[in-house]
């Protein structure tokens, strides 16, 4: 395979066949210039040794000195080399919390967008080692597993806000227990975790993973996000701020940074604590400490490269030149012969249609070598721009194609970057550009949350280059993605059950303290009869005792028994079931 390192000097190539057409005219203008003094048949006469083939000669040698000086400026590459780096370095877990309370604004532009700004601050930071990122809130999840590969984690860490774990709350002892089980052990690293939280922890056992940690020999490093005077937390509706958050009673809840658990967990785990402040970086005194400890060999990585050829036409021009300076121009019968077996002459317009032909095609590498300085500059938009100039002129540039799909998925458009790869697959030739095309049609498959189709895409690009660890590594990924949410999935149609059963449960208890309302209800209009019935009961007794003279004692007993039943049915009455009311904190 041939390249070239700066393409764009080849435009220079232009320059020859304007020389040519140059000498040329000199040529045509030096015989009229001899015709004003002299008649044209005594050329040969006065000088018989001068001779108009060598002179067209030497210009050709020069012409094609300079065309190969610019060959050699724009540097050919031809080939491939390969390089074994070797790599070390120590295994870091970063536990970021993803809580509402980090969306609290005491530390600006708030908690979380902050801690996000840190973290991908330490990736740029990392030579060698290998990161995971575990986000916790309520629950703990692996958002990606140990990799040495910053820019797919910076994407990833770009990605996450306060919905990327849906349960509410703080649990750092499950995201410390996440990250220790999520270890490597084939592998005897040193190991770290950095965890980033404003430190309100709601349930779980910290101690316990905080003793857990330290057997295991893994140190703990924690970022405090937040002030100990605290901040609301604000709602936002299309950007717009619309509320507070606010707890159960109605009042606007004031989350505060629990410094004091933030700096037990690492005295215990012989880490250290930093407090987060808006315009520091304090992740950076953690990278010193990090880059203290000891590395371990990790493995080796081959690199391919080309190999630099400029040297042969700059050789070969320097000859031609030497050459050029030696001959002269009087006629030779040596040269005479030789010029009968090269016509030059007659080869130089074929050799002027190449180059300009180079030249021309040299547009479409130019147009992708743009591209991919715009591209190496995160201006994505312009890399795009170039690579779509690049497609006009030749639309069956596969690299051109490539790289364009490429452009797409870092603006995130990834349904015009799987066309993009999707009609570079079309036009591979060959198994390893077939499987470069579906692993980064299984990334962008993997963005849009097609995660089926993501393992299928990993799976077919694997058949095709089965030492591809990278496919490999994002095969496994997917693949844990699919399962992590397959357990999110059931975990929340089992809440969900559980909740319409509690709700059913609730509906039939209203109905049976409707019902218990109804019979009180009619227990009491029953009394009112009762009592009713017992004043006629009574005023009928008194007139009857009036009548048969009924002894007063006998009257009174009768009264007090009457008072001792109305007492009875009121106290029963009084008898409701009590209501429980479970308070959570949800931030």
């Amino acid at each position: 395979m041939l390249r070239f390192a700066h393409p764009e000097y080849l435009w220079a190539l232009w320059a020859i066949p304007a020389l040519a057409v140059l000498f040329f005219f000199f040529h045509r203008w030096r015989k009229d210039l001899l015709a004003r003094f002299i008649a044209e048949s005594l050329f040969a006469d006065l000088a018989p040794d001068l001779s108009v083939s060598k002179r067209v000669f030497k210009e050709a040698l020069l012409l094609s000195a300079l065309t190969l000086l610019i060959v050699a400026a724009a540097n050919p590459q031809v080939g491939t080399r390969l390089e074994e780096v070797k790599r070390e370095g120590i295994d870091v877990f970063v536990a970021l919390d993803v809580s509402l309370s980090m969306k609290a604004e005491d530390v600006r532009p708030s908690r979380l967008e902050k801690a996000k700004r840190d973290v991908s601050s330490l990736l740029k930071k990392l030579q060698g080692d290998r990161v995971g990122l575990i986000v916790f809130a309520g629950d703990a999840f692996v958002q990606f597993p140990l990799t040495a590969d910053y820019s797919a984690a910076d994407l990833f860490i770009s990605a996450v806000d306060v919905d990327a774990v849906p349960t509410p709350g703080t649990m750092i002892g499950t995201a410390i227990e996440q990250a220790l089980n999520s270890f490597r052990k084939d592998l005897p690293t040193q190991k770290a975790i950095i965890i980033v939280s404003d430190g309100e922890n709601t349930e779980g056992d910290v101690a316990g993973a905080i003793e857990k940690a330290k057997k295991e020999g893994v140190r703990v490093y924690t970022v405090g996000m937040g002030t100990p005077e605290g901040g609301p937390i604000p709602l936002y509706s299309n950007n717009v701020r619309t509320d507070y958050k606010r707890d159960r009673a109605g009042s606007i809840v004031l989350t505060k940074l629990d410094e004091a658990t933030m700096q037990q967990i690492a005295l215990i785990s012989n880490g250290s604590y930093r407090r987060a402040t808006s315009g520091g970086n304090e992740i950076d005194d953690i990278f010193k400490e990090l880059s203290a400890l000891e590395k371990t060999e990790l493995g080796s990585l081959q690199v391919t490269g080309f190999e630099d050829q400029f040297q042969y036409p700059l050789a070969l021009a320097i000859v031609l030149l030497i050459i050029e300076n030696l001959l002269s121009e009087r006629k030779g019968k040596m040269f005479s012969k030789l010029l009968k077996l090269v016509p030059i002459a007659r080869a130089l317009p074929l050799l002027f249609l190449f180059l300009g032909g180079a030249a021309s095609g040299q547009t479409v590498r130019s147009h992708v070598k743009s591209g991919n300085e715009a591209y190496e500059k995160t201006k994505f938009t312009d890399a795009e721009i170039e690579y779509k100039k690049a497609l006009e002129k030749e639309p069956t540039s596969k690299e051109a194609q490539f790289n364009l799909g490429n452009a797409h998925y870092k603006q995130q458009r990834f349904d015009e970057a799987l066309r993009a790869y999707s009609n570079f697959a079309a036009a591979a030739k060959n198994p390893t550009e077939q499987a470069m095309a579906l692993h980064n049609t299984g990334n962008s498959l993997f963005k849009t949350n097609k995660l089926p189709e993501s393992l299928e895409a990993y799976k077919q690009a694997l058949k095709l280059n089965p030492n591809d660890d990278d496919t490999r590594y994002n095969y496994q990924l997917a693949k844990e993605r699919l399962k992590q949410n397959q357990n999110q999935q059931n975990k929340n149609s089992k809440q969900q059950n559980d909740k319409q059963q509690e709700d059913k449960k609730d509906q039939q208890q209203q109905q049976k303290d409707q019902q218990k309302d109804q019979q009180n209800q009619q227990r009491q209009e029953q009394q009112q009869k009762n009592q009713e019935a017992k004043q006629d009961q009574t005023k009928q007794q008194q007139a009857q005792q009036q009548k048969n003279q009924m002894p007063k004692e006998q009257a009174d007993r009768i009264l007090e028994a009457l008072r001792n039943n109305e007492k009875e049915i009121q106290k029963h009455l009084r008898k409701r079931e009590g209501v429980r009311i479970k308070v959570e904190k949800d931030w």
